[in-house]
C-alpha cells in the first residue's frame, strides 16, 4: 500500500468528509421517502424498511462520490493518488447583458425580476504535488448582479382614487390628490333682491 504524505492524507480526508455529508443527506431523504411509501404497513416495518433502504442509498451515494473524486485527485502522469489540487484560478470579464424575467401571480399581477448577467472566462490551474505536472481547465461562468424584484399589475389595482400609492405600470409614486371643493349652493329661482315686502 502506498504511504501518503501529510498533504495527500488531508486531501483524502476532505474528499471522505464531503462524501459522508452527501451520503448522510441521501440516507435521510430516501429513508423518509421509503417510510412514507410504506404507509400501509405497520410502524415497525415502516421504520425498519425506511432505515434499510435509506442506508443502502446513503452508502451508494458515499461510495460513488468518494470514488469519482478520488479518481479526479490522481495524477494522470505519475499515477500518484490524492496529489492533484487547484493552485490558481483566473477570471476574465467577457461581457454583460441586462435580463428580465416575468412570472404571473395568482392575483393577476406579475412578478418582474431584472438583473445584469455578467459572463467570465475562467482558467483553473491544477498541480500534482508529487511530480509537479501542471494542467489547466478552461470554462465560462455567469453571475447575476444588481438583481431587483417588483410587482406589476393592472393600473390602479389595490388603490382607491385620490389616495397615495404607486402606479403599477410605471412604478412611480403617486401623491394623494386634494379633495374637490364642494359645489356652491343652488341660487333660488328669480334671484334675490335683498328687500322684504311689507
Amino acid at each position: 500500500m502506498v504511504e501518503l504524505d501529510q498533504d495527500q492524507q488531508a486531501m483524502k480526508a476532505s474528499i471522505r468528509n464531503g462524501a459522508l455529508v452527501l451520503g448522510g443527506v441521501g440516507f435521510v431523504i430516501v429513508g423518509l421517502l421509503a417510510y412514507w411509501l410504506l404507509g400501509s404497513q405497520g410502524d415497525l416495518i415502516r421504520a425498519g424498511g425506511g432505515a434499510v433502504i435509506g442506508a443502502l442509498a446513503g452508502f451508494g451515494l458515499f461510495r460513488w462520490n468518494f470514488t469519482s473524486r478520488s479518481k479526479g485527485a490522481a495524477c494522470a502522469k505519475c499515477g500518484s493518488v490524492y496529489s492533484i489540487s487547484r493552485t490558481d484560478r483566473n477570471e476574465v470579464f467577457k461581457s454583460s447583458e441586462n435580463k428580465m424575467e416575468r412570472e404571473a401571480q395568482a392575483d393577476g399581477s406579475t412578478k418582474v425580476t431584472s438583473w445584469v448577467e455578467e459572463v467570465y472566462d475562467v482558467t483553473e490551474t491544477y498541480t500534482c504535488s508529487s511530480c509537479g505536472d501542471v494542467t489547466t481547465k478552461n470554462f465560462t461562468t455567469t453571475r447575476r448582479k444588481d438583481e431587483e424584484e417588483r410587482i406589476e399589475g393592472p393600473r390602479g389595482l389595490g388603490r382607491v382614487d385620490g389616495e397615495a400609492g404607486q402606479d403599477s405600470a410605471t412604478g412611480m409614486d403617486i401623491e394623494a390628490a386634494e379633495p374637490d371643493a364642494p359645489p356652491p349652493p343652488p341660487t333660488p329661482r328669480g334671484g334675490t333682491t335683498g328687500r322684504t315686502r311689507n
